[in-house]
């Protein structure tokens, strides 16, 4: 059992300042004198403050460690030294290596958001800085300290990055709309065509059945063939209309993405 230190009574008026291993939620009672008492504890809450200060430093140690050590698989085939804007990519690698999940989720999808948090915090690191694992496992406050010079460029990076997934937001938002809106058009309109291409095709097939066969044109062999293939056009019909509406998702994605390069670059040509 975990081992912490706890003050014990070798008898006489007062506690004799030792430690004695005890379990963690146990207690020895005290041998006597004026430390025992209805408890029988000699109690010293500066042992218990001391046991939660080398706790709370073997436990940072070891997740620095832990930190480190998955930094330096990640930049291994780098010398252990990479540029900042390669370390979410990096680590996005050894995460989809690495991580053991039982999830219905993707790998990427795991380790996507353990990605953007590496890259949010890189945008603190210079770009010219050779990044370690040391440097990977810093919190953005130690970042702070260790590059003050960059903290402004950082900031105003920041609210670029801000104000440029805003604008994101905002097309995605109309490119949904503009989807919606258009996959409803092309409904009613394929539907419409539809019930009009099976209606024409029954009216055209019968009329030349009649001119052609006679009478046997009403009989239920000529009938049932026509059937057949007004259920065909109206089947068809609506395999067109998927079809349409997967083209329609990729139309709009394309457009989105002209739309956005070409705002990009007005904007690009407005600031000179």
């Amino acid at each position: 059992p975990f081992l912490a230190p706890t003050i014990r009574s070798e008898g006489g008026s007062f506690c004799a300042r030792r430690f004695r291993p005890m379990p963690l939620f146990g207690v020895w009672p005290a041998a006597g004198g004026a430390c025992a008492g209805r408890s029988g504890l000699c109690s010293n809450a500066g042992a218990f403050i001391l046991l939660g200060l080398i706790a709370t430093v073997r436990i940072t140690r070891v997740d620095a460690s832990a930190c480190a050590d998955t930094y330096e698989a990640a930049f291994s085939a780098h010398g252990g030294k990479v540029a900042p804007k390669d370390v979410g990519k990096l680590y996005n690698g050894w995460c989809k290596k690495n991580m053991r999940v039982s999830s219905a989720k993707s790998m990427d999808e795991l380790c996507a958001p353990l990605v953007k948090k590496v890259q949010d915090k890189m945008v603190w690191v210079p770009p010219d800085t050779d990044v370690t694992p040391e440097i990977a496992c810093e919190s953005v406050e130690k970042l702070k300290e260790r590059f003050p010079e960059h903290v402004a460029v950082a900031e105003e990076s920041l609210k670029s990055a801000v104000a440029e997934e805003s604008k994101k937001s905002q097309r995605l938002e109309s490119a949904k709309k503009l989807k919606a809106t258009l996959d409803g058009e092309l409904r009613e309109a394929v539907g419409a065509f539809g019930k009009d291409l099976v209606k024409r095709l029954g009216e055209r097939f019968r009329g030349l059945g009649a001119e052609m066969l006679g009478e046997s044109a009403e009989e239920a062999p000529f009938q049932d063939m026509v059937k057949v293939m007004e259920d065909a056009a109206s089947i068809n019909a609506r395999g067109l209309e998927t079809k349409l509406l997967q083209k329609m998702e990729e139309a709009i994605g394309t457009w989105a993405s002209k739309s956005a390069k070409l705002a990009a670059k007005k904007a690009k040509a407005a600031e000179l």
